[in-house]
């Protein structure tokens, strides 16, 4: 009988090995590991959808509004000029430098001493008005800045520039306060070639902005480079780009003969300024004109 017992136990052992072995093989398990093991499961689940939802959400946070009014402007901010204004422009010896203000009406021209530039104080003060703040203040620009522009509408031969943003009450830390700075485009010029030359120039601060559609153009004594995804009066989305070639391009730049622009000790650092400058500013109204046919230099 124990020897019976011993032996029924025995098989009963073997069994219970057999269909635990076979339940693994099939992938059962016991209930407590299942349990865990779905709630694992249902934590990744979540964790996926929420880290889904939280970049979906954050992407709808984020993504700039334009009105189908603002469009359009930057859209015609960016035309091509027509053949006879190009003509007319370039017919002048030397072809000026004409700024066509969003918020102006009538464009101001300035007549450089040469080919190369070079403005004289009479035209200094023109461009004071050409870079004039909405509420019409005035400041002094640097003649370096100009005779980037300059460079910049012989190269790309175009007759006008539109000036988004020149002169701009506000900290002193701001190079836009300082009559050292301008938002622009020039007409048919896309804002990634425009960028793209004026880096090279050296001791430049150069930002793109592709949602509000123009270029930042600062002097400086070291060359910044950024992108900025903000629209309109959206808070600043700064992103600092191609930082080893700034060194690179200024070296070169001074090899050249140009020269730096101090910048002014105003009692902040230099992270300060380009956080400032590099906030959008708000898009013209639609109801700007477009600019007159023909330039003159009078």
């Amino acid at each position: 009988m124990s020897r019976v017992s011993s032996r029924s136990l025995a098989i009963l052992s073997l069994v219970v090995a057999i269909v635990l072995a076979l339940g693994s093989a099939a992938g059962f398990v016991p209930r407590a590991d299942a349990d865990d093991g779905v709630r694992a499961c249902q934590r990744r689940d979540r964790g996926r959808s929420a880290r889904r939802g939280g970049r979906t959400h954050r992407r709808r946070a984020r993504r700039p509004r334009l009105t189908a009014a603002q469009r359009r402007q930057i859209q015609r901010w960016h035309q091509r000029a027509s053949r006879s204004e190009v003509r007319a422009w370039s017919r002048l010896d030397p072809p000026p430098l004409v700024f066509h203000p969003l918020r102006q009406r009538e464009h101001i021209a300035l007549v450089p001493a040469g080919v190369e530039g070079g403005f004289e104080t009479d035209d200094l003060v023109l461009a004071q008005q050409a870079f004039a703040s909405r509420e019409g203040s005035m400041h002094d620009v640097h003649p370096r800045l100009l005779g980037l522009v300059y460079r910049a509408v012989r190269h790309f031969e175009v007759p006008y520039v539109h000036v988004v943003s020149g002169y701009r009450d506000g900290r002193a830390t701001s190079r836009h306060s300082q009559g050292r700075a301008i938002d622009f485009v020039l007409p048919g010029v896309s804002d990634r070639r425009l960028a793209a030359y004026l880096r090279p120039q050296g001791f430049v601060g150069v930002g793109i902005y592709p949602v509000s559609g123009f270029v930042h153009l600062d002097v400086r004594a070291r060359s910044y480079f950024w992108s900025d995804g903000s629209g309109p009066s959206e808070p600043t989305r700064e992103r600092a780009i191609l930082a080893a070639q700034t060194s690179r391009y200024d070296a070169a730049a001074r090899r050249r003969g140009e020269e730096s622009v101090p910048d002014l000790e105003v009692g902040h650092d230099e992270e300060e300024i380009e956080e400032e400058e590099s906030a959008a500013p708000e898009v013209a109204d639609e109801a700007t004109p477009p600019p007159d046919a023909g330039v003159s230099a009078g």
